[in-house]
């Protein structure tokens, strides 16, 4: 029997008492799309954690659906800032402490503020980055919410 897979992250929920499972895949792209189509699920069923940096607040992170874009204006609105840059790939790494392709929104290295998709409460199953390439984590909406802290708002384009 091999023994329960560990990261950051999955210490994190198991600190908070969340349930949750994970679900493993070979990862080549390292991408949010690559795991929708080896894990056989949908777009809006795999979320992303992108890393940006606003002009007022520094960085900040966003959880969104795979098939979506993040909108820019919406996150900067939401978050108190005037504009939000993508980070490169190296200061995410940095900054999180995670890969890219495995970054997740628990266990962070810096906390930061975390803004997740309006489609998440009430969400009975979705899954984001488990904190290590082709590993996902699988829980409800609400619990990742209640895990994060995270504020959910509209933050992708139309």
């Amino acid at each position: 029997m091999t023994p329960p897979l560990s990261t950051n992250a999955t210490k994190v929920l198991d600190g908070k008492g969340v349930t949750y499972q994970t679900a493993e895949f070979a990862a080549q792209d390292f991408t949010a799309e690559e795991a929708v189509e080896k894990l056989g699920e949908t777009p809006d069923t795999v979320f992303k954690t992108l890393v940006v940096k606003g002009d007022r607040t520094g960085p900040l992170a966003a959880v969104i659906p795979t098939g979506a874009r993040l909108s820019s204006k919406k996150l900067a609105r939401v978050s108190g800032n005037r504009t939000v840059t993508m980070v490169a790939p190296e200061e995410m790494e940095r900054l999180t402490g995670y890969v890219k392709g495995g970054c997740s929104p628990f266990g962070m290295r810096k906390p930061m503020p975390l803004f997740a998709h309006a489609s998440i409460p009430g969400r009975e199953r979705m899954l984001c980055s488990a904190g290590r390439r082709g590993v996902q984590l699988v829980l409800s909406g609400d619990d990742f919410l209640g895990a994060s802290g995270a504020t959910a708002a509209d933050i992708i384009e139309d």
